[in-house]
């Protein structure tokens, strides 16, 4: 007899059952039936579990393709771990650098002897040179810059340091209108760049932190060379491994919403021109942030400079940061 005669069996009132009854066995065995047919497609416990551990993985890969590159976050992070006990740090370039100005584009080291040329020939009384629109005089120092005029019209600029920053124009005195004018004959920027150690990267260390919990306070990054016409490209900083800031268009932005941390960081920094102790204006970025989070054991705040903005080539100063009441800063 079939699963199914039987229950018919049941429900016509067999052995003596009341229909009722019979009625309620009958479904209840159906049911079970069913349960038993279905569940022999549904999927274990263990099933489920990594059905729900793989949806739980797309959602984050979505999450991370949505609001950053996954494949350059990877790069920064081998960046990070390659150089961590280097300096400087190289971070992957993902996108083309900025353009250079016009003219030729010189990036000597410090100390290094360089040669701009100007016009071929002998030596013309009517060839001038300026530095960032002042005119070199015949003298063969003013402040920090030293150089020499050749005899074949060029500027050779000798043990270079960051005062032969910016845009050098050899010009020829001409007639233009009837009237006497400087007709640019060639154009030169230099960027002095520090050498690898980044000893000539920072003016001043930064002074280690010392204050209240969950006060706010504040840290000044000064450079040791002169900014460019974007100040902001030369900054990022970073708290306890956590980007706080970034150069404007950076694509550290992206990293906002990864690192869920710094959503509960109140952070401001400014960034500027300032006079130093030399009297000469060095590029400088001032941070303010205040930590809803104080680590007792004290924590590191970190400024990454570059002196060559159209590179990935970051130098850091760390200072330690110490909250009232908590432990010596380790190290």
């Amino acid at each position: 007899m079939t699963f199914f005669s039987r229950i018919l069996a049941l429900f016509k009132g067999k052995n003596n059952m009341k229909k009722s009854a019979a009625i309620d066995f009958g479904l209840s065995l159906l049911i079970s039936a069913s349960t038993w047919r279905l569940c022999a497609t549904c999927p274990t416990k263990s099933e489920v579990r990594y059905s729900r551990a793989e949806a739980a993985v797309d959602r984050i890969t979505a999450k991370l393709e949505e609001c950053w590159n996954y494949t350059a976050y990877r790069q920064i992070e081998q960046a990070e771990i390659t150089y961590s006990r280097k300096n400087p740090i190289w971070l992957p370039a993902l996108s083309p650098p900025p353009p250079d100005p016009k003219g030729y584009v010189r990036r000597p080291y410090l100390d290094e002897t360089i040669a701009l040329t100007c016009a071929p020939g002998p030596t013309q009384p009517n060839i001038v040179w300026k530095h960032n629109g002042q005119v070199i005089a015949a003298q063969q120092t003013v402040g920090d810059l030293r150089y020499t005029r050749t005899s074949d019209n060029n500027l050779v600029l000798h043990n270079i340091t960051y005062a032969a920053w910016g845009k050098f124009e050899c010009l020829r005195r001409c007639q233009q209108n009837g009237m006497e004018a400087l007709c640019l004959q060639a154009e030169h920027w230099v960027f002095p760049k520090p050498l690898p150690e980044g000893h000539e990267v920072f003016a001043q260390r930064m002074p280690p932190v010392i204050v209240p919990r969950y006060m706010p306070f504040s840290s000044t990054c000064q450079l040791a060379f002169p900014c460019s016409q974007d100040p902001q490209q030369h900054f990022i900083w970073r708290y306890q491994g956590i980007y706080l800031s970034w150069p404007p268009g950076h694509y550290l932005q992206q990293t906002s919403c990864i690192e869920t941390d710094r959503q509960t960081l109140m952070v401001h920094t400014n960034t500027s021109e300032v006079t130093g102790t030399d009297g000469r204006r060095h590029c400088a970025s001032r941070l303010t942030l205040q930590v809803p989070w104080p680590n007792h054991t004290g924590a590191k705040l970190a400024c990454w400079a570059r002196s060559d903005t159209t590179q990935q080539q970051w130098f850091i100063l760390t200072t330690p940061v110490q909250f009232n009441g908590s432990l010596p800063f380790p190290g």
